[in-house]
């Protein structure tokens, strides 16, 4: 047998023993990529709403390859994430705990709050008054606007709210 055929093998079986250990964090994956891309969408959704009330920052709303990189960089970190559970879950065959339904969850979770937070920030809805006092506001951290400055251009009142139709 030469060498050539000897490290072609070799490759076969490490590729194919790497293929089996990460196929159960595949759907895991894709849910967590998803739940990135609401995050990311709901983010552009809070830059449209604070660049309409405070138009001198409609420069830092454009979109960048630096936060396309932290996006990047976000999503890789996840899959290191999924990957480390899954090699760990095949390795220790725990059959009490799924360690990779455990990580892909926390992913879920900390982006379902991110969503959460960019909605509730800069919305005069009475649901975001209430999550505003237990998330964090992203006005600040975003734009480097202080949130008690968009009380200004922000109406809480009910005046410009469309009647419901009785």
């Amino acid at each position: 047998m030469n060498t050539y055929t000897l490290l072609k093998s070799l490759a076969a079986t490490a590729g194919g023993w790497l293929c089996a250990a990460l196929a159960p964090a595949a759907p895991y994956g894709v849910v967590c990529t998803l739940m990135v891309i609401a995050d990311i969408i709901s983010a552009r959704r809070l830059a449209h709403r604070l660049g309409r009330r405070k138009p001198s920052k409609r420069q830092r709303l454009k979109f960048s390859s630096a936060r396309f990189g932290r996006s990047i960089t976000k999503l890789l970190r996840i899959y290191a994430l999924l990957t480390l559970a899954a090699l760990l879950q095949h390795t220790f065959q725990c059959e009490w705990f799924d360690l990779l339904k455990c990580a892909a969850g926390a992913v879920c979770l900390w982006q379902g709050c991110s969503i959460l937070e960019n909605e509730a920030s800069a919305n005069p809805a009475p649901w975001a008054k209430i999550a505003g006092k237990i998330l964090v506001d992203k006005t600040s951290r975003h734009l480097g606007i202080d949130p008690d400055d968009l009380a200004d251009f922000i109406d809480f009142s009910n005046e410009n709210r469309p009647k419901s139709a009785k």
